[in-house]
């Protein structure tokens, strides 16, 4: 379940008192939580990592979201594959709004069968009915660490254990995969009109050298010399998935924003 808190600076929309000055509820219950009767040990997912939040605008509707960003998978038995892992964006439009204990009482939560799947298809449309979208991993994949969202893009290490030598009492360390898709509708990140039909999750990964359970992705933004000329005074930013490390692609642009608030001395 994700549940999501407003905390008011000393005012209770409410009107109980000053002393109720937090509120919130349950918004998301995408794994047995969000069913009715017995669920099925597929749709019985765990999650182990933090969500991701962003704030990011769909042009196509014309409207501001909080992307809330998160992976499934089960990590206290990673050779279990018996769950339907996913990666899911949800869609909280109350980006600015405090809400009061009362509409969380009321708020209906989020459930996996409201999310458009985009697996196996590019250009997805996330009609504003829907509440987000959700990617279903390959059935021996799982989300171990949290994603990292950057530039309208979403980055996301999934784990596949090495059930073969397992099966042996082997030691075995796995596979990992780079996930690189947007946070919009979870397209690839590369010209859709170059994807081959079948092709279009290939398209959004690729795979890591390393084995045993990869670390979350990190940016880093490399300071330029101070003799530096032309392009050298703008180096490139580097992805990192702990030490191996890749070209995330986009300019190194960092704007250094600030913030005051009135009434504080």
């Amino acid at each position: 379940q994700i549940l999501r808190f407003d905390i008011f600076d000393g005012k209770d929309p409410d009107g109980n008192g000053a002393d109720a000055f937090v509120t919130g509820g349950v918004v998301a219950q995408l794994g047995a939580e969000g069913l009715t009767g017995t669920p099925s040990v597929a749709n019985t997912r765990r999650f182990y990592s933090a969500p991701d939040i962003s704030v990011f605008n769909d042009n196509a509707l014309d409207r501001r979201f909080i992307a809330i960003s998160l992976g499934s998978g089960y990590r206290a038995h990673p050779l279990d594959d018996s769950n339907a892992d996913r990666f899911y964006s949800i869609r909280d439009s109350r980006v600015f709004d405090q809400m009061t204990q009362a509409q969380y009482d009321s708020f209906v939560p989020v459930v996996d069968s409201e999310l458009v799947e985009v697996s196996g298809q590019t250009g997805v449309a996330i009609p504003s009915n829907k509440r987000g979208w959700k990617f279903t991993l390959p059935d021996d994949q799982k989300v171990f660490s949290n994603s990292v969202t950057f530039n309208n893009e979403v980055f996301f290490v999934a784990f596949s254990a090495d059930t073969t030598n397992a099966a042996t009492c082997s030691a075995g360390q796995g596979a990992n995969y780079l996930y690189r898709i947007s946070v919009i509708n979870g397209d690839p990140i590369i010209d859709l009109s170059t994807i081959i039909s079948g092709e279009e999750d290939q398209a959004r990964v690729k795979s890591l050298a390393q084995g045993g359970i990869a670390p979350s992705p990190a940016f880093l933004f490399p300071t330029p010399e101070p003799d530096c000329v032309g392009d050298a005074c703008s180096p490139p930013p580097i992805g990192c998935i702990g030490v191996e490390c890749f070209d995330p692609g986009f300019p190194n642009f960092p704007v250094r924003t600030l913030w005051t608030q009135d009434g504080i001395e």
